[in-house]
């Protein structure tokens, strides 16, 4: 599989982790149970590694 294509399901990935933390995030508000935020804190965390790790990928590909 091309880096390119690997760069861009790391992509898919962080948009997928950061629905899930702003789902978490919005489970919180609704019910300000404590571990909603742990969770939405964790995912928000890795989608956001993830989205800048995906970028950095894309942006060498399409420099080479």
């Amino acid at each position: 599989m091309s880096r390119t294509a690997l760069a861009l399901l790391a992509a898919a990935f962080a948009v997928l982790a950061l629905i899930a933390g702003g789902a978490q995030l919005a489970a919180f508000v609704a019910s300000s149970r404590p571990r909603h935020l742990v969770l939405a804190v964790f995912a928000l965390a890795v989608g956001i590694s993830v989205a800048i790790a995906a970028g950095a990928a894309l942006w060498r590909a399409r420099r080479r």
